[in-house]
């Protein structure tokens, strides 16, 4: 039985190198650990990864990559993820991409808002790695 190790490249660089799909994915959250980890998940299943680190730098990132879907943490410093949301709504419009919650807000009322605002999925942290490449395979 051999191992093999596949090159995940820098996590800057979204090309994919898996044999997936090509789905443009924006992964906002202010924890870089998560979005390293998340980012590593779905290059290394074919996704064109785009990163940001706070709610100031998705418009820009939006803007440059038109991604499929954004994965938005909603409990970020300063601006809330729902505040991107209707941002991004409000800029996109019928064209805006999907947005995914993954969040650890859990709450009854924040699945609500969530709804309310846009959002298409909510996905509690942690996360199941295999739900969320089911949700990210529809994207197109």
């Amino acid at each position: 039985m051999t191992n093999t190790i596949r090159n995940l490249g820098r996590l800057d660089d979204p090309t994919p190198c898996g044999p997936g799909n090509g789905i443009r994915v924006v992964i906002v959250d202010d924890e870089r650990d998560t979005v390293m980890t998340m980012g590593i998940l779905l290059r290394s299943e074919g996704f064109e990864v785009h990163l940001a680190h706070s709610a100031d730098d998705v418009a820009p990132v939006v803007a440059a990559t038109r991604p499929h879907a954004v994965l938005l943490d909603i409990g970020m410093p300063g601006r809330s993820g729902f505040d991107v949301a209707a941002d991004l709504q409000k800029a996109y419009g019928e064209h805006c991409p999907i947005l995914i919650a993954v969040t650890g807000r859990l709450s009854d009322a924040d699945r609500k808002q969530a709804e309310a605002g846009g959002f298409k999925h909510y996905v509690p942290k942690p996360y199941d790695p295999t739900e969320l490449l089911q949700l990210l395979a529809v994207a197109r």
